[in-house]
């Protein structure tokens, strides 16, 4: 015994531990430099397609239309009040009789969706849905930012979908 005691105690372990012969497991400085490396490539690849406005602004813009639709469809087939989907230059809302109707999600706001910077929806036009949840139009909305493009179909028997993603578009 040294000093210090024991060398298998001092080490928690057997001499092969760390003794002559033995590997230990880790990386290198080189292999950290180049992982820092790849990561700091990626970072500077992939950040701007995450965190720019480009692609999922007009995505959830388009998301937010297919569900506004959606539920002024369902709303005028459960309450039996004719129910619409109103799409202007800078907004679109679901209204009842003129009114906005609240948001579900939002219990104390209107279902007014203001449109970010950059984005448009094309037509601007009201669609109607009546007790059955029949439209008195079938428009193919078109929402366009910087790079996206996504179209919101309204069926004739008011099936409300995004061309592409889940049906083929109408002709």
């Amino acid at each position: 015994m040294t000093v210090f005691g024991d060398l298998e105690t001092f080490h928690g372990g057997p001499r092969s531990q760390g003794g002559p012969g033995t590997t230990l497991a880790g990386y290198t400085l080189l292999e950290m430099v180049a992982i820092l490396v790849i990561v700091g490539i990626l970072a500077a690849v992939l950040a701007p397609r995450f965190m720019g406005a480009t692609g999922f602004t007009g995505q959830t813009t388009a998301d937010k239309l297919l569900v506004a639709a959606r539920y002024a469809e369902t709303l005028a087939q459960d309450q039996g009040v004719t129910t619409s989907l109103v799409v202007g230059a800078n907004s679109f809302s679901v209204t009842q009789n003129g009114v906005a109707v609240a948001n579900p999600t939002l219990q104390s706001a209107s279902f007014a969706v203001p449109l970010p910077a950059g984005v448009t929806i094309s037509p601007q036009t009201t669609v109607s849905f009546t007790r059955p949840g029949v439209p008195s139009a079938t428009p193919t909305f078109t929402v366009a930012g910087t790079g996206f493009t996504a179209r919101i179909y309204v069926t004739a028997t008011g099936y409300v979908y995004e061309c592409g993603s889940q049906g083929a578009c109408p002709p």
